[in-house]
C-alpha cells in the first residue's frame, strides 16, 4: 500500500499514454494527469476497508443450491 499519492506527471504520464496508445495534445494531457491521480487515490483508499473474514472474490460460487 503506497504511503504517498501516486504521481501521474512527466515521464510516468507519457509512458502511460504511450502504453494506452493515446495521442493527446498538451491541453488534454494537462487534464488527464490530475484525473488519473485522483482515480488512483480513490482506489488506494480501498486498502483501508476492513474485510475481516470476507473470502476473496475468486472463492465465490454463483451456482444455486438444489
Amino acid at each position: 500500500m503506497p504511503t504517498t499519492p501516486r504521481s501521474f506527471s512527466g515521464e510516468a504520464l507519457t509512458h502511460a499514454l504511450r502504453t494506452a496508445r493515446l495521442e493527446l495534445d498538451a491541453e488534454r494531457t494537462a487534464v488527464v494527469g490530475p484525473t488519473a491521480e485522483a482515480i488512483y487515490a480513490l482506489i488506494d483508499r480501498l486498502d483501508d476497508v476492513p474485510l475481516g473474514e470476507t473470502p476473496p472474490a475468486t472463492a465465490f460460487d454463483a451456482r444455486w443450491g438444489a
